[in-house]
């Protein structure tokens, strides 16, 4: 795209515009992020504004630059919104695909846009949100950077608050529209379950085809048209079953009609299947054969942070660090139960649960005690709600020092082949403690 191309969908003013047809090939937001042939879109947050990096961004190659003041550098274009205007380049760039998939969830989201990125590579120039780009920024700054000749896009949505759903879904306009999972997470903004329920269904409303969970097509009934589901369930379209935990990964069944398979993929989570039906499902919708397609992921594996699995001589470490909810910490201490060795959890607070949040900690506790894990180090002031649950029930200890964990830690573990898995919400930085044991 040139600055030219640009300049007309933003229907901005040029300001010493003296490149207008040059190249761009990627729009950027962070001006440490700048370089040759770059585009930056200055954003006013509520610490800084973006426009105060332009000179930075130009220094260091940046081609040109979107701005709502008034500049003296050469190569801008003068708009009323730049995050509006970023948006409009966006949605231009979204019209060019063939397919579009949308994917929310409280927990998966991630994972099946992972798996569908992995499956339908084989088929189509594919292009998948990067990262947790998923928000009313992050979302346009993908679909801006959508390549040229892609045909179809994987894009997450996410959402804290009811109306969030809707606002990228007439943006992004995915024809398959994907719902993984419902649970507590985010429930600080969405007011309650019923709220998340409500607000993550705001997926359906328009799009050609719907995917869900078998058992949540009973919220959404008045909002499904032409629809396919996935479960344990008999009814649902994509089956799954026989799920188990094995030394070489996840093990499991996938039935379509008459159709099915057994694989090991390598990853441990007792979630997965779960998102291989998801995204198989929209293999279905799409006319692919989903059996047959879901042979391919004995070779898949996940990025850091959701679930990668990560070696160092006899400790086996299941990176989960990236997020955590109500429902992703349950799965969790399910897949660690399921591992035939010294099982040690570590797990950081469960961020952004409201009022609920000591209750959603308690029941995390009550979970562990009925788990098979051997040890449990917990960090941060809400999951202490967790540690008094399981102090005197389980070999357990709670931090507010993540060294003094740190040290607790490789104190039990010595001379043991064990499997570690670390686990806890975005603002807790759980991926510390992993870097510290990897590096010792």
């Amino acid at each position: 795209m040139k600055i030219k191309e640009i300049l007309e969908i933003v229907k901005g003013r040029p300001l010493k515009l003296r490149d207008a047809d040059k190249e761009i090939k990627r729009f950027i937001i962070d001006s440490r992020k700048a370089q040759k042939d770059s585009f930056f879109v200055p954003l006013k947050g509520s610490k800084a504004d973006g426009h105060d990096f332009i000179d930075d961004a130009l220094k260091k190659g940046s081609s040109g630059y979107l701005t709502s003041i008034e500049t003296d550098y050469k190569n801008g274009i003068l708009v009323d919104d730049t995050l509006k205007a970023l948006t409009e380049i966006g949605i231009f760039k979204r019209k060019k695909l063939k397919k579009a998939v949308g994917i929310t969830g409280t927990s998966g989201k991630t994972t099946t846009k992972e798996i569908l990125r992995f499956l339908l590579s084989d088929i189509f120039r594919v292009y998948a949100t990067e990262g947790n780009y998923n928000n009313e920024i992050g979302l346009p700054l993908t679909l801006s950077n959508i390549p040229e000749n892609t045909e179809v896009g994987v894009f997450e949505l996410g959402a804290s608050k009811r109306g969030d759903i809707s606002k990228l879904v007439s943006i992004s306009k995915p024809e398959v529209r994907v719902l993984t999972s419902v649970g507590h997470g985010h429930i600080e903004g969405f007011g309650s379950f019923e709220g998340v329920v409500q607000g993550k269904g705001e997926i359906f409303d328009g799009g050609e085809i719907s995917v869900l969970p078998e058992d949540l097509k009973i919220y959404y009934m008045d909002r499904l048209k032409k629809y396919v589901t996935f479960g344990i369930s008999d009814y649902a379209d994509i089956k799954i079953s026989e799920i188990n935990i094995t030394p070489e990964g996840t093990a499991g069944t996938v039935s379509y009609k008459n159709d099915k398979i057994r694989i090991t993929v390598p990853v441990y989570s007792r979630a997965l299947f779960n998102n291989i039906a998801a995204a198989l499902s929209v293999l279905y919708a799409l006319d692919i054969n989903p059996v047959r397609s879901a042979e391919k992921l004995r070779d898949f594996s996940l990025p850091e942070g959701r679930g990668k699995v990560l070696r160092k001589g006899s400790l086996t470490v299941i990176d989960d660090s990236y997020n955590a909810n109500p429902l992703s910490v349950k799965n969790a201490i399910e897949t660690l139960s399921g591992i035939p060795s010294f099982r040690v959890l570590i797990l950081g607070d469960m961020l952004e649960l409201g009022d609920l949040s000591e209750q959603m900690h308690i029941k995390v506790g009550k979970e562990i005690l009925s788990s098979d894990i051997d040890l449990i180090l917990l960090y941060g002031r809400e999951t202490y709600h967790t540690y008094t649950v399981i102090k005197d029930k389980k070999n357990s200890y709670h931090f507010d020092d993540k060294e003094k964990l740190y040290r607790k830690l490789m104190d039990s573990i010595k001379d043991k082949e064990c499997v570690l898995l670390v686990k806890g919400s975005r603002g807790m930085r759980m991926e510390d403690i992993i870097e510290k044991v990897l590096q010792s």
